[in-house]
């Protein structure tokens, strides 16, 4: 049986959740890396996470994970070419964490359509094949000497700042559909017992 106590917290969380922003790790080869974003996307509220794993299998430390992992929904592809039509058939517009010229600043991404942001190997970045799949590119600006982050550190900024704002324009904590909610709920409710 789940408490009242339980329950309203369920219903917190249902309510914030976001499905209108998801990120994607792309061959992340640091387990504890991939287990930091998603244990921030699960406290942000974010709900699908996307895992390309074609060089690197994805092994998220559970110790860092708290368990987030059973609260979101993450799919996993060993072929790039699979994840990302499945994103934009379900009308992502997609964005790679790219330093450099022509890249937008992470608070000009545009939150108000469903937005998938994509983190890629820690020593390489995103790779060559998944940018064709991009429709632009994003940067974190900095003013220090050291020009990079740790991609989880990346993940938490870019997320973070783009689920405020997706947030403050749409002017609810979360951006499920009634029928999404209850589903949800259920979920939640079954992994709880």
């Amino acid at each position: 049986m789940v408490t009242r106590e339980r329950m309203e917290r369920i219903e917190r969380v249902v309510a914030g959740r976001l499905k209108g922003l998801a990120v994607v790790c792309e061959n992340f080869a640091n387990p504890h890396n991939a287990a930091a974003i998603l244990r921030t996307c699960e406290a942000l509220g974010i709900l699908n996470v996307y895992i390309i794993e074609e060089l690197v299998p994805f092994e998220p430390s559970r110790a860092i994970t708290q368990g987030a992992e059973k609260w979101l929904f993450v799919k996993r592809f060993r072929r790039a070419e699979r994840a990302f039509p499945e994103l934009k058939e379900a009308g992502y517009r997609v964005y790679a964490a790219m330093p450099g010229r022509g890249a937008l600043a992470v608070e000009e991404l545009p939150v108000g359509e469903p937005l998938a942001l994509v983190f890629g190997n820690e020593r390489d970045g995103v790779s060559a094949k998944a940018l064709g799949f991009c429709d632009g590119t994003f940067r974190i600006p900095m003013w220090g000497f050291v020009e990079s982050f740790n991609v989880s550190v990346a993940a938490a900024i870019s997320l973070y700042i783009s689920a405020r704002r997706r947030r403050d324009l749409l002017g609810t904590e979360g951006d499920l559909t009634p029928r999404e909610r209850e589903a949800l709920r259920e979920r939640y409710v079954e992994l709880s017992r």
